[in-house]
């Protein structure tokens, strides 16, 4: 009597043309699939920024930027789609900004990153619609401009870092070093001062593209403060700041934020005969935040030859960091738009990483002129044998007075020498 069952080679022979006629038929979808999401446009996201033809210009944000989206690409792109950074030299001017958003914006950019409404960006944005993903947000237009989603601000490090390093080294007098007309970093320094009880601060203003420090450093020894610092920009005026200080003798503990911190900086304050305090803005620990750990990961894939001169620049990490979530957030659009990703990041009141603390897109800062810092935190800090450490991994915030450890005067003392 025959058996109803086949027999186990048979049934093998069987199953297996099934799994390959069912494998066949997954590849080919797939195969479409991938087909159709390259012949799809590209993700784009315009990048505005001054590479050149200012005293302020600066390369590293677009290098990180770039570097954010090949790791995206590698990593499959968005729903197979390939993202583009797009990113467009301003040479310093406000009216170039403007067009650089216009061209991208018709260009079909999802998204802006930089600019500043100051500029007259805004004025793209509300006429397209489009969202601006971590913009410089350094005008009062930013706050009252919905489309201008802000994360994090330059000029915000000089109030964290003020505030930090005035409870570290318990100070009473300060000077606080700024370029030359710098209103806003001046009033947010003076504020982060006064959250930590400091009033008697001295505004010492640079000049753009000094490279004599000398005369400064004598100025700041002349006021004879408990603390020192500030935030010159670029970065390399940062480093010509600190190795002139170092050079003339100063022992007073040095104040600041990285956000103007270059590896020349790190490793001029590593030999530095004053202790230094650094807010640190996202968390610059890989062992402790996994988003740190991938930014790290992606600079030594394609970074190889360190062209990337301040890895930890505030500036640098932000401009990383916007185009990295971009990325996340686009992932999880059914369909990538202008409408979409406006519409979530809209939506979304809570937004955050690992190395950013919950933000409010909707909070006005206590500082005229620099809206929503209030959502701005920081890690404490300093740097040491050529690299930045987090001293707490409980972000702190000089709006709210987030309590900090500070400096007993026997570790000052251990620390300058006295």
């Amino acid at each position: 009597m025959k058996s109803r069952f086949p027999r186990p080679r048979a049934l093998a022979l069987a199953l297996g043309f099934v799994a390959a006629a069912f494998g066949t038929a997954i590849d080919t979808a797939t195969d479409a699939n991938a087909a159709n999401a390259a012949d799809q446009p590209p993700v784009l996201v315009g990048f505005i920024i001054a590479q050149s033809g200012s005293p302020f210009a600066v390369t590293d944000p677009g290098r990180v930027a770039q570097i954010a989206a090949r790791a995206v690409n590698d990593q499959g792109g968005i729903h197979g789609r390939k993202l583009v950074v797009e990113i467009c030299d301003t040479k310093g001017q406000p009216a170039a900004s403007l067009a650089c958003a216009r061209r991208l914006a018709d260009e079909g950019a999802i998204t802006l990153i930089g600019g500043s409404s100051a500029n007259g960006v805004d004025k793209i944005l509300r006429a397209k619609n489009m969202a601006a993903w971590f913009p410089m947000g350094s005008d009062p237009s930013d706050v009252r401009n919905p489309l201008s989603f802000i994360t994090a601000l330059n000029a915000a490090g000089a109030a964290q870092g003020t505030y930090l390093g005035a409870k570290r080294f318990g100070a009473k007098r300060a000077v606080y070093v700024s370029m030359l007309g710098n209103k806003t970093y001046q009033q947010t320094a003076r504020f982060g001062y006064a959250q930590a009880g400091v009033s008697d601060v001295q505004i010492v203003e640079v000049p753009p593209a000094t490279t004599d420090f000398a005369p400064y450093i004598a100025k700041i020894k002349a006021l004879k403060p408990d603390v020192w610092g500030g935030m010159l920009y670029p970065p390399e005026q940062q480093t010509l700041l600190v190795e002139a200080a170092a050079q003339q003798g100063l022992t007073i503990p040095f104040v600041s934020s990285n956000n103007v911190i270059e590896d020349a900086t790190i490793a001029a304050l590593s030999k530095a005969p004053f202790p230094n305090s650094l807010a640190l803005e996202k968390g610059e620990d890989a062992k402790r935040f996994p988003t740190w750990a991938e930014y790290e990961r992606q600079l030594a894939q394609y970074d190889p030859h360190h062209d990337v001169k301040g890895p930890t620049d505030g500036s640098t990490t932000t401009d990383w960091l916007a185009v990295w979530t971009f990325a996340q957030i686009a992932r999880k659009l059914p369909n990538v738009t202008v409408d979409s990703f406006r519409n979530y990041v809209t939506n979304d009141k809570q937004f955050t990483t690992d190395v950013l603390h919950p933000i409010d897109f909707t909070a006005v800062a206590p500082v005229e002129g620099m809206p929503r810092q209030e959502n701005i935190w920081a890690y404490a800090g300093h740097v040491q044998d050529g690299h930045e450490v987090v001293d707490d991994a409980v972000p702190y915030s000089a709006w709210q007075k987030t309590p900090v450890q500070a400096w007993s005067k026997q570790q000052i003392a251990e620390a300058t020498g006295k």
